[in-house]
């Protein structure tokens, strides 16, 4: 009977797991074709409005912070966000980085379209939702472009020097951030702060950064914040990371360079070190797969080994991706493993590796060296006479004070 129950408990969650896949594809599918209808080219702002359902000029009204226009019929709100979003054209640009920047300007310096580059739905929405980028298809083309009468303007704004201070300021603050989240894993708002400010050199008013990553994390999600303070994406337990800092207040943060945390606050960036390429070559050659998936596996490694996995774990993990023919393949692999766990800048250990760590506590307990004999007059040894006065100045011999 139980047995019967179980399978038509499995058909039903089959029916489910099928089911909400159909959703999704059909939502993917829906959002697919809102991007990529065919558009006429060019048009006018007030053109460009029309074509959006009511809802979506609702999210353009919510992103300009447009007050007590909710109730507005659609062609109302139409009118009022081609009156508003000229007028805000430089407050939209002034949160962007370089990126967001330079795609819009490029646009309007190409007669205000391009071949759409390959960029997320969510980054697509970001940019639907300001009301100055549109999608659409135009002769079998995926096309991203700007209104006809807002080109002059996004053209002007490249040769604003106040706009192009901010974008500046915006792209560092942004790099900055990712950089020191993808080596620390979680801080405090007050710890990345000071260190923001560090190397910057600059006082950071901070109503406007937290406008900054507020927006570029609408743009593209790369790292979150809640009561732990900021944290990169993939960290699940901030709460824990944090403790882990706290645990080791002896320990100072690696001192990364500016240059260091820049580069590593790049989309998608994975540091790849000599252990970390060794164990991929490894992976290819022993295995027979190629370059991307072994890339990708080592990834999850030191991801594992990043949240506190030891080498069981991360064996366990391997032992389901690969078949060992050999007790020597399975102590090979385990060498390199180890290898890149030694040398995995780690969150729990304020961003050094477990050898770099391991490094510093040994240089802190080393013997003090032996002094070098001085060969100076000042420390020669001098013999003391026995029946002569003794230097403490008692009166007495010297053999019968202090030369007993």
């Amino acid at each position: 009977m139980s047995n019967k129950v179980d399978k038509q408990l499995e058909k039903n969650m089959l029916i489910i797991f099928n089911g909400l896949k159909k959703m999704q594809s059909d939502m993917e599918e829906k959002k697919y074709q809102k991007h990529w209808d065919v558009r006429v080219f060019p048009f006018t702002l007030l053109e460009g409005l029309s074509s959006f359902t009511k809802a979506d000029l609702d999210d353009i009204r919510k992103k300009l912070d447009i007050k007590k226009a909710s109730s507005l019929k659609k062609s109302e709100l139409i009118a009022l966000l081609a009156e508003r979003i000229p007028s805000n054209l430089e407050n939209i640009v002034s949160l962007w980085d370089f990126e967001r920047f330079n795609i819009l300007t490029t646009i309007a310096r190409n007669r205000g379209q391009i071949i759409a580059p390959d960029i997320e739905p969510n980054e697509i929405e970001y940019f639907r939702d300001t009301g100055l980028i549109f999608t659409g298809s135009f002769e079998g083309k995926k096309l991203l472009a700007v209104p006809n009468d807002l080109i002059e303007s996004i053209i002007a704004l490249d040769h604003n020097m106040n706009i192009k201070a901010m974008v500046s300021r915006n792209t560092e603050w942004i790099k900055l951030t990712n950089g020191l989240l993808y080596y620390y894993g979680t801080l405090s708002l007050s710890n990345l702060l000071k260190m923001l400010e560090s190397h910057t050199k600059t006082k950071i008013n901070v109503r406007e950064y937290l406008e900054v990553i507020y927006d570029a994390n609408t743009y593209r999600k790369e790292n979150y914040s809640n009561e732990a303070g900021y944290s990169t994406l993939v960290v699940t337990e901030p709460k824990e990371v944090l403790q882990e800092h706290q645990a080791r207040q002896t320990v100072s943060y690696y001192p990364f360079t500016k240059q260091q945390l820049v580069t590593a606050g790049e989309p998608f960036f994975v540091e790849r070190n000599i252990n970390y390429t060794q164990l991929v070559n490894f992976l290819i050659q022993k295995f027979e797969i190629n370059k991307v998936e072994a890339d990708q596996i080592v990834q999850e490694c030191v991801y594992a080994t990043r949240i506190g996995h030891g080498p069981n774990e991360i064996l366990k993990y391997l032992s389901n991706q690969f078949e060992f023919d050999s007790l020597e393949t399975v102590q090979a692999l385990m060498d390199k493993v180890v290898q890149l766990m030694n040398n995995t800048r780690q969150w729990f250990l304020k961003g050094y590796t477990p050898a770099e760590l391991s490094a510093q506590e040994k240089k802190q307990l080393m013997p003090l060296p032996t002094a070098k004999p001085n060969n100076s007059n000042s420390d020669k040894v001098v013999k003391i006479g026995r029946n002569v006065p003794c230097p403490c100045g008692s009166g007495e011999k010297y053999k019968k004070c202090c030369g007993r």
